[in-house]
Formats: structure tokens, C-alpha cells, sequence
């Protein structure tokens, strides 16, 4: 029997390079994320949530933390695989990484 083995994709919408620095133009910060799933990575572009994306996904949060997810995504969103928006699972893989986005900076407290 011979052996099929399944090349790895990348599904990232068709994004070009060009088009990542158009996007880090208008929005200052872009970020890119990467989702593995078996031999295939799907990516998405998103920026950093305004000030109303985090409002509302604070008060959503408290009955619903899938709906928040997709009211962060939604609003963050920039381009990529779709897949990440409609699979469940690729979905849930990409609220961790947004979660580091909401909560990704440093910062420090100094008693003078």
C-alpha cells in the first residue's frame, strides 16, 4: 500500500505583504496569528482593540465570554482565514492569542 502523506498549507487569505504594511499604516500595530491545526496553519491579521471594543467585551464577558470572543475578533479583524471566524475550534484557538493582545503590555508601579 502506498503511503499518501498530506502536504502542510498555510491559509491566509490571500494577504500580501503589501497589503500587511498598508495595514500596519492606518492602524499603527498589526498582529499576525498563527493557528496550527494538523499539517495546515491558518492566519489572521487583527489590530488592537479601541477603547468601545474593550468596553464592550468587558461588559459582554460577564454573561457570555464566547459572544465577547467574537465582538473582540469582529472588531480586531484585518484580514486572513476565514476558517478562524467559523470553525469552533480554530475559533477558540485564536481567543487565547487575543487574549494576549488585551493584556499583552507591561507595565510598572514605583513608590518615589
Amino acid at each position: 500500500m502506498k503511503e499518501v502523506t498530506k502536504e502542510a498549507r498555510t491559509f491566509d487569505g490571500g494577504i500580501t505583504p503589501e497589503q500587511v504594511e498598508a495595514m500596519k499604516s492606518k492602524h499603527r500595530k498589526v498582529f499576525r496569528v498563527d493557528i496550527v491545526d494538523g499539517e495546515d496553519t491558518h492566519v489572521g491579521y487583527f489590530k488592537r482593540p479601541d477603547f468601545a471594543t474593550i468596553k464592550a467585551i468587558t461588559k459582554i464577558s460577564k454573561t457570555d465570554e464566547v459572544e465577547a470572543g467574537k465582538v473582540l475578533f469582529d472588531n480586531c479583524w484585518l484580514g486572513g482565514s476565514a476558517e478562524l471566524r467559523d470553525d469552533a475550534v480554530l475559533f477558540m484557538a485564536v481567543q487565547v492569542q487575543l487574549g494576549k493582545l488585551v493584556n499583552g503590555c507591561i507595565g510598572s508601579l514605583k513608590n518615589l
